[in-house]
């Protein structure tokens, strides 16, 4: 089970896209949604929907 290189959820394998660059790196994305930001060069961190981990959501305590 590959897991998307922007959000980090794991998916089923014929779902996804599977991008192959210049310099032999792979990248999984299970939406072209995820591909597309990505692209676009934001940071998942930044993202509102994308699922935060516990260790991020820990560092943000007041």
């Amino acid at each position: 089970m590959p897991v998307c290189s922007f959000c980090k959820n794991a998916y089923d394998f014929p779902k996804g896209t599977t991008v192959i660059q210049k310099d032999s790196s792979v990248k999984y994305y299970c939406s072209s949604k995820c591909r597309k930001n990505a692209e676009m060069g934001r940071l998942a961190k930044k993202v509102k929907w994308v699922k935060k981990s516990e260790i991020v959501k820990a560092g943000k305590k007041k």
